[in-house]
């Protein structure tokens, strides 16, 4: 298992700070049911589990799950090696704030700023060709969704895209992609990479994320990112984000067979 520079670790730490930020709003939290009778009360960092499916070792197959309230990381290893860094959920309300020293803290405006850019470096004919039939308030295949990929790809490939759209192809989805260590993420982007001629966008709503239903995909052979700007819940002046990055093919590191 490889190491990284933290920047998804600081990155999940910072969706729990906005929790906690919620609940010094003494803002409540519908209640929501989970299995065997217990259920989540309020925001609150508190809220969020560890679980590890299988025995961790150098040998074998095991997985590592961390989530709660806007946060499901899901990485499986096999033999000391990660094969797997999704399904990996996250989304932030609100969308930035202030702890009490003044620090602003913004954990998810990367993942934006890498979408708009890709969003408006589309031509007039490739965004009217990313345009999706129907319109999307939140991501298609979030928690609950496992394997349900569409089955027709839609917009504009990697093929037809300049170079330097693709280079703004790969950053916008690197942010997601560094939920693991460095390495196991630098590996997995020149899978990508190799699979960007084939790898589709798609588009609805506006390009900013600043407005409900403003949505982005990317759509790959393996890889697929979705970023969209969701309803009004604590907050009750602006949208928030979800947003979601699954892998065709790595998905609980190929263990679930679609």
């Amino acid at each position: 298992m490889g190491t990284g520079t933290g920047v998804g670790y600081d990155q999940a730490m910072q969706i729990l700070m906005a929790d906690d930020y919620l609940k010094s709003l003494n803002i409540e939290r519908p209640t929501t049911p989970l299995p065997g009778g217990f259920a989540r009360v309020g925001y609150s960092s508190g809220e969020f589990y560890l679980a590890v499916l299988g025995e961790p070792s150098m040998t074998g197959s095991w997985q590592l799950h961390f989530g709660g309230h806007h946060l499901a990381v899901n990485i499986t290893y096999r033999d000391g090696q990660t094969v797997g860094a999704t399904p990996f959920f996250i989304g932030v309300e609100p969308l930035s704030w202030k702890d009490s020293g003044g620090t602003t803290f913004a954990p998810m405006d990367i993942m934006r700023e890498g979408m708009v850019k890709l969003a408006n470096s589309l031509t007039p004919d490739q965004l009217a060709k990313a345009k999706l039939p129907q319109a999307y308030t939140n991501v298609l295949l979030g928690p609950g969704q496992d394997g349900k990929f569409p089955r027709v790809k839609q917009g504009p490939k990697g093929s037809e895209l300049s170079s330097e759209q693709k280079q703004l192809l790969i950053a916008a989805i690197r942010p997601w992609v560094a939920v693991v260590d460095d390495h196991s993420a630098a590996a997995l982007m020149v899978e990508y990479e190799k699979q960007f001629d084939d790898t589709y966008i798609g588009h609805s709503g506006g390009t900013t994320f600043t407005i409900l239903g403003d949505y982005l995909r990317v759509d790959g052979p393996a890889v697929w990112v979705e970023f969209v700007s969701h309803n009004l819940i604590a907050l009750q002046d602006t949208i928030h984000y979800h947003t979601v990055y699954r892998d065709r093919v790595r998905d609980y590191g190929g263990e679930f067979k679609f």
